[in-house]
């Protein structure tokens, strides 16, 4: 009878959740189409990876390269509609590990997706730090020691959500099994 009572609840909880899911999805998708274009012009023979290049500035002279490039103007555009972009893919990539770790039944992958599920805000929240010290550095505020601790900040986040982007991969089979914990 538990198991029964706690399946109704995650379903609908979740069925809830599919047009919150579908609205945050659409806006990350349109947000990243959004810094694609407007940040088309950050990628050049000097900045081939573009913002990217900014964010991996670990020197001083890599600042300057990245920054004698472009226009800072556009710059830092980019960076406040990355500032738009943090709360849709963390939420996203949230609600994706959380709703995955709920359908496996292995307890590894289910507290692994609970776990990757938090661990998204602190990819979110290392992603606004990147982008403030990224801001500062444009400003001339910058010293070896803050273009490090941006390049830190970019590598630490992306490698969480690199591995958010894995689990939720490994995750896709489990959507088509039947739920065989309520006797089924």
């Amino acid at each position: 009878m538990t198991t029964s009572v706690l399946f109704v609840q995650r379903f609908f909880y979740f069925q809830g959740m599919n047009k919150k899911l579908i609205i945050i999805a659409i806006s990350c998708f349109c947000l990243i189409v959004l810094l694609r274009i407007q940040g088309a012009a950050l990628i050049t023979a000097q900045t081939p990876s573009g913002i990217l290049d900014l964010e991996f500035a670990n020197s001083p002279v890599k600042l300057f390269d990245a920054l004698a490039a472009w226009d800072s103007s556009v710059v830092k555009q980019n960076i406040w509609i990355d500032f738009l972009f943090i709360p849709t893919y963390v939420l996203l990539l949230s609600l994706l590990s959380s709703i995955f770790s709920y359908r496996w039944i292995y307890v590894f992958f289910s507290k692994g997706g609970a776990i990757l599920a938090r661990a998204a805000f602190l990819a979110g929240f290392l992603d606004i730090a990147e982008n403030l010290l990224m801001l500062q550095s444009i400003a001339g505020n910058y010293t070896p020691s803050s273009l490090w601790l941006t390049y830190y900040c970019a590598s630490i986040k992306f490698s969480i959500v690199i591995c958010i982007l894995l689990y939720i991969v490994i995750s896709l089979p489990v959507l088509f099994k039947k739920n065989n914990s309520n006797g089924s």
